[in-house]
């Protein structure tokens, strides 16, 4: 499987030469796999934002490197702007950061800046819009009449608009309604669909990562504790809850109930794969008369 990102060996201090050092992170070594959905996972001050913004060039590493397709980002500072338009990051409450007088304007902004003719801007920005589930009718209003909801679709837009090789996104759910959730998360995976993109997305919720994210990346003190498919990492269950991470809800259920010597299968992270596993066991129930 090809890597987009890759950090070797990455290590990032903060106030050197202060009584404020501090350690962000320490030897992190991680594969990104191109086109799937990596989720960064870990309690604050573990070191994810500070990953993230490495990952475009926004921070270089005090010792490491951090690969993009195989190549250095920090080689060669002339490639730092591309490097930004082939990493597009989107910042937690990313609608703060609006600005322009119309949402087109504002969707428009990064393909503005990549000096692409109007045309082209104009596919771009219909095809964001789409993906994130906004009407061309709010094209010309201000970005800041819109809902919540609404600004937070037009901030991602606007990077998606970039049509970055790699999507990275930091809390883009935080603040927002469950119904909220699902529609940012939904338009994230349609980018990925559309563009066989990769995406990289910070999260504290487990919930979120075991629906959503193919891959999991544990940060633990400024260090890598865990890597790899979200199978893989939720077999630590038992480790990763004594760090004060908790595994879902409905996987913590699953695995009472098979205490309680019912057969159920493991590896059941979402109430979607529970309902099928569970939903057999019910139908036997009821066949011989046990409900």
């Amino acid at each position: 499987m090809e890597t987009a990102i890759e950090l070797v060996d990455v290590s990032f201090v903060y106030g050197t030469g202060t009584v404020f050092r501090t350690d962000a992170l320490s030897g992190v070594s991680v594969k990104i796999a191109k086109g799937r959905v990596s989720g960064i996972i870990g309690h604050t001050g573990s070191g994810k934002s500070t990953m993230v913004q490495m990952m475009n060039g926004l921070i270089k590493p005090t010792s490491g490197s951090v690969r993009l397709f195989g190549e250095d980002i920090f080689a060669d500072k002339k490639k730092l702007r591309d490097i930004r338009f082939r990493v597009g990051l989107v910042f937690q409450y990313p609608e703060y950061q609006l600005f322009e007088e119309t949402v087109y304007k504002d969707i428009a902004y990064g393909p503005t800046n990549m000096k692409l003719d109007e045309k082209e801007i104009e596919r771009r920005v219909k095809k964001a819009a789409s993906l994130v589930g906004l009407d061309e009718d709010l094209f010309s209003k201000s970005p800041f009449e819109l809902s919540g909801g609404q600004k937070r679709r037009v901030a991602i837009a606007g990077i998606m608009a970039m049509e970055p090789e790699v999507l990275v996104l930091d809390e883009p759910a935080s603040g927002l309604d469950p119904v909220g959730r699902k529609d940012i998360f939904k338009a994230i995976l349609d980018f990925r669909d559309a563009t066989g993109g990769t995406v990289v997305i910070v999260s504290h919720s487990m919930e979120d990562m075991a629906s959503y994210a193919d891959d999991i990346i544990v940060m633990n003190h400024g260090k890598c504790f865990v890597s790899g498919c979200k199978e893989e990492v939720f077999k630590k269950a038992d480790e990763l809850c004594k760090m004060g991470l908790d595994v879902p809800q409905i996987t913590s259920l699953m695995t009472r109930l098979r205490a309680m010597g019912m057969e159920i299968p493991e590896g059941i992270y979402t109430v979607e794969d529970a309902a099928k596993a569970l939903l057999p066991l019910l139908l036997q129930k009821a066949g011989g008369g046990g409900v």
